[in-house]
Order: structure tokens, then C-alpha cells, then sequence
């Protein structure tokens, strides 16, 4: 099935599926509240390029955030 995947088709492959990759890792061992986690979890699935790249511009800081603020309490 991946026997044709060489070249330029891997590259892409990997360009595609590592951030997607990172997001969810990075989202599961976070120590956010289940309900945002789960959220961001639906939305890097259901979009994986674009909600990869939102977790990584938005998403990172407002889970810290939320960690941060149930710590303190």
C-alpha cells in the first residue's frame, strides 16, 4: 500500500502528518481540564493541517492558561 509512496509523495506525507503528530501528543499530556482537551482533540482531528496549526498559534497558551488557573485554586 505504501509501496509507491517515494520522493516527493513522503515528503508531503510527513509535512502533513508530523505537525498533526506533535498536536495531539502535546494535547494529550496536557494537564488542562478534560473538556478543552477533548475540544482540541476533535478539532486537530477533524481538521488536521489547519487544527494543528491553530493548537500551535492558540491552542498551547490557552491550555497552559487553564492548567495554570485550576493549580492556583
Amino acid at each position: 500500500m505504501l509501496a509507491g509512496l517515494t520522493g516527493w509523495h513522503t515528503i508531503i506525507m510527513v509535512v502533513l502528518l508530523l505537525p498533526w503528530l506533535i498536536a495531539v501528543v502535546q494535547i494529550a499530556r496536557s494537564k488542562a481540564p478534560a473538556t478543552p482537551v477533548v475540544l482540541w482533540l476533535v478539532v486537530v482531528t477533524v481538521l488536521p493541517l489547519i487544527g494543528a496549526l491553530l493548537w500551535f498559534a492558540v491552542g498551547r497558551a490557552s491550555l497552559r492558561r487553564e492548567a495554570q488557573r485550576l493549580q492556583g485554586q
